[in-house]
């Protein structure tokens, strides 16, 4: 699949249709003329009508027609339409991939990287897994194996459904898959899905501390995004704490996850992010430090700028006075992401911070400067 982005406000129909035959025909006789030759099926045209070089997810697609009838492309029949989609592979599992879904485009280093986040998270039957920025759902599916159920979370509606064919096409059936913004939605999953009845009155005041905060959060991510020109991040929301005092299996029997009578309740409560390159949601890091009943935390990431970032409001510990947020001071705009993080710790609600544990970068990006970083966080 080749997806290639334009704007074509301010030309003529008849031009347009001119210029993408020309585009069509130029990619198909280049892909035919490469060694080894390269499959091209499906050409997916996206019209950004802004000015930025990097289009919403929302923008408008349409599949352009490949000018050799024999190529191969794929279309597959949805409520809205015709939709392009891909398929490959990772640890034995097929994935169906949509135009604006991601994905990681080397497998077999994709499946160590997973393969390693589960082995860190310390997975077992009793696992509630978190999958947070959950994309096609490649980490819940090659860990739905592992655990008792998975909950991913993705704000690409797109992307969502990708997940919930993929878990159908590979049978896999301890999977949910929640679209919306982790910000948004994290914090009533956990309310949904943690049954800690001794522990309401505490979970209601650190849900309000997070809620009067979440406005200059709001803002302060609002300008981080924007000054790294960097994508949308995920979220999440909190539960009661425990005191540090507490045995870890009376804390486990407090935190253990209930999803209705007929299901068990599950001791372990593990999330891993992979977040953009924005990292992880400001009110999303404020929820996960909450939620005392989640005790491991594995953060994949791809920017180490943010990765630090959020890592310092996660680990810092809790300041003896909790500062509330000042619209007015602008200061934050020069900050940067790490300095940002720095001053909202300041406003973190009272809980305890997660401590980290060993780091590891994975080499996604063969002769590239980038790489995955994978970090384990507990407490």
């Amino acid at each position: 699949m080749l997806i290639v982005q334009v704007r074509t406000v301010g030309f003529d129909d008849e031009l347009i249709t001119s210029e993408l035959q020309m585009l069509a025909n130029a990619f198909v006789a280049g892909a035919a003329a490469s060694f080894p030759v390269l499959p091209l099926t499906t050409l997916v045209l996206q019209d950004h009508q802004g000015i930025s070089n990097v289009a919403p997810s929302d923008s408008p697609l349409r599949i352009l027609p490949l000018p050799n009838a024999e190529s191969g492309s794929t279309l597959e029949e949805t409520k809205n339409g015709m939709e392009a989609r891909i398929h490959d592979h990772i640890s034995n599992l097929q994935f169906a991939i949509s135009p604006t879904a991601f994905f990681q485009v080397n497998t077999l280093a994709a499946e160590k990287l997973y393969s390693l986040a589960g082995d860190w998270a310390g997975l077992g039957p009793n696992t509630l897994l978190f999958d947070i920025c959950c994309g096609t759902g490649t980490i819940g599916l090659t860990l739905a194996h592992r655990v008792g159920m998975v909950v991913g979370i993705e704000m690409n509606a797109s992307a969502v459904s990708d997940a919930h064919r993929n878990a159908e096409i590979n049978g896999i059936k301890n999977c949910q898959f929640v679209c919306g913004k982790a910000e948004d939605v994290m914090g009533s999953l956990l309310k949904e899905y943690l049954n800690v009845p001794q522990k309401q009155d505490d979970l209601q005041d650190a849900s309000e501390s997070v809620d009067k905060n979440i406005s200059m959060d709001n803002a302060l991510a609002t300008n981080d995004n924007s000054s790294h020109q960097l994508e949308n991040g995920g979220g999440a929301y909190g539960c009661g704490e425990n005191s540090e005092q507490e045995s870890q299996s009376h804390h486990e029997r407090n935190c253990a996850l209930k999803i209705g009578s007929s299901v068990p309740q599950f001791e372990n409560i593990v999330a891993i992010v992979d977040p953009p390159r924005g990292g992880l949601h400001p009110t999303v890091i404020k929820v996960l430090r909450t939620h005392s009943c989640l005790q491991r935390l594995v953060y994949i990431s791809c920017n180490p700028e943010t990765l630090v970032a959020n890592a310092i409001e996660l680990c810092t510990p809790s300041p003896e006075k909790v500062e509330k947020g000042n619209k007015k001071n602008k200061g934050w705009r020069n900050m940067s992401s790490a300095g940002l993080a720095r001053h909202r710790v300041k406003s973190m609600p009272i809980s305890e911070p997660f401590r980290p544990v060993k780091a590891m970068a994975v080499d996604l990006f063969p002769h590239t400067v980038h790489c995955e970083m994978v970090m384990l966080l507990d407490r």
